[in-house]
């Protein structure tokens, strides 16, 4: 949701040693031209779709040595979970960080109402900016019986919470559920995949807007066409829509290259990117060719009405094992950049879907690249574990900083192995987890003294701040040098004060001074010197 106006150990750490980044051969394959989509240029097709990998690589989408190009930053805080700042490293590990589930957990649970018999998919949840209340949104994956008597599917349900860790759902008198309005649903048909609040709108009926996916199934008597429409709300709970017109129809047949993918696929998900100041959707893009294969994409859109074509944004590569797919990609700014979360499927592991989940960066929002590969953000949890097999994040992912910390909400889910007539039972639930603020990666010295040296910046800004965490009988000290990598005099790592306590927020001082001006028309490189310490996160103010 928008507004215009407004812990486990990591499975396996890769160790990096003197960094500086070369260009990697590309490989190219056979020729074809795709008679069906009208192409008049002949296409490589050789490596399809597998070559997409490429994509999420960091060094294969930029292999330039960029660590003596200058970079303009801005006083929000530069994360390290990408060689973007960095210029070079040595002894150092890029180590990711998990969240720690809450012990309430789950915090919402399904099936405790005669209308949540099914697993969800779809999850908001804000805080009221002014009253300070959490406010969710969940969906259901089933036929709900309407007065009608028709049956519609994937409701959309609500609760409140005053703490965000003990909910209530309210009864809203909206919609009739076996005789009686006493219930929490709050769209008795369709699922939302992006939830927006804008304050601004003049239309006080339209300061809630959703794009909400209708799956009819085999409902033909009532159903839209499959796809995406555009609702609206005064605040959330009353929606009305245009069922006549798909903004993005949906399906998931189709073969490629033999014809285009007839649709984005259920798990595509839209939210407002107020850095773009643009609509974004994160698409699920399948193909059937020989058997399915789901992947991501990415478009764009002013006014959630006219997309960009979806282009390929993300997928499997040879690292991964071979039944990975790329299930659903969650993205959303965070400080200086873009952080998302990529759903990781295996279907191999234990002959049903197993869903973790891994990170992305990005620096312009539309360009993303796969971070500490080998590495999870949400591991699945223990086998007997609510939460044993199936992950989802919370959209629009951004997380939310209460008392000094991020907080994530996500479904979970352990495939169960009773059975309830269709197939294999899933309880689904929604759980609660929660990370140091910057925490999702740090550049970490282990056992031999390391250094990092950034690329020659330009900021505003007389004060250096870390977030960092140090071990006993360890330190950081920083330093500040010009492009040519000279020391700024006063400003050596040894005129460091050296910083022995790890914090969210740390200023540096040298001896003499607490304070750095940039000369004018300079640069600055900063060097860190760790020693049993990890480093966050740095920013200017």
């Amino acid at each position: 949701m928008h507004s215009k106006s407004s812990a486990e150990p990591s499975r396996s750490l890769v160790p990096c040693v003197v960094i500086k980044f070369t260009a990697i051969a590309a490989c190219c394959g056979a020729f074809c031209i795709d008679q069906s989509r009208g192409e008049s240029a002949a296409t490589d097709c050789g490596l399809y779709p597998k070559a997409y990998g490429v994509l999420a690589g960091e060094r294969l989408m930029y292999p330039v040595d960029m660590s003596d190009w200058p970079v303009k930053i801005d006083n929000t805080r530069q994360l390290f979970v990408d060689d973007y700042l960095v210029a070079s490293m040595e002894n150092i590990t890029r180590r990711m960080h998990q969240p720690q589930r809450h012990p309430a957990n789950p915090v919402l649970r399904l099936r405790e109402k005669p209308w949540e018999q099914s697993f969800g998919h779809a999850l908001y949840v804000l805080r009221d900016r002014n009253s300070g209340k959490y406010r969710m949104w969940y969906n259901l994956r089933h036929r709900i019986p309407a007065e009608n008597g028709l049956q519609y599917r994937g409701p959309m349900c609500y609760a409140e919470s005053n703490d965000g860790i003990n909910w209530v759902k309210p009864n809203l008198d909206i919609f009739k559920y076996n005789g009686s309005t006493n219930n929490n649903i709050t769209l008795p048909q369709g699922s939302i995949e992006g939830l927006f609040y804008e304050p601004q709108e003049p239309d006080k009926s339209r300061r809630y807007k959703a794009l909400v996916w209708h799956d009819p199934k085999d409902q033909k008597e009532y159903a839209p066409r499959e796809g995406f429409y555009l609702y609206w709300s005064p605040d959330g709970l009353h929606w009305q829509g245009d069922n006549r017109r798909c903004i993005i129809p949906n399906g998931q047949g189709g073969n490629f290259p033999a014809s285009p993918c007839t649709g984005v696929g259920d798990t595509t998900n839209f939210r407002w990117d107020h850095k773009l100041k643009k609509y974004v959707s994160n698409v699920k893009i399948l193909f059937r060719n020989p058997s399915t294969l789901r992947t991501v994409g990415f478009c764009e859109s002013d006014d959630l009405i006219h997309w960009t074509r979806p282009r390929m944004a993300m997928h499997r590569d040879a690292l991964d094992e071979s039944d990975t797919q790329m299930y659903e990609h969650i993205t959303f700014p965070y400080e200086s950049m873009w952080l998302g979360f990529v759903r990781a499927m295996h279907t191999e592991r234990k002959g049903w879907k197993q869903v973790e989940v891994e990170m992305s960066a990005s620096r312009d929002g539309r360009h993303w690249t796969r971070i500490c590969r080998g590495q999870r953000f949400m591991h699945i949890n223990k086998d007997d574990s609510w939460d044993a097999d199936y992950l989802i994040p919370g959209r629009p992912g951004e997380p939310l900083l209460v008392d000094g910390k991020l907080r994530f909400y996500y479904w979970g889910t352990r495939q169960s192995r009773e059975r309830d007539g269709k197939g294999n039972r899933y309880d689904m639930h929604v759980g609660l987890a929660t990370l140091r603020r910057d925490g999702f990666v740090s550049l970490t010295a282990m056992n031999a003294p390391g250094v990092i040296v950034t690329r020659p910046l330009s900021f505003k800004g007389k004060r250096l701040f870390v977030n960092a965490e140090v071990q006993d009988g360890g330190s950081i000290k920083i330093g500040l040098l010009n492009a040519e990598g000279k020391v700024h005099p006063g400003y050596a790592p040894d005129e460091c004060l050296p910083i022995t306590k790890g914090e969210v927020t740390i200023p540096v001082k040298w001896t003499n001074t607490g304070e750095f001006t940039l000369p004018a028309d300079k640069h600055a490189r900063v060097r860190f010197e760790l020693k049993k310490a990890e480093v966050y996160a740095f920013w200017f103010e």
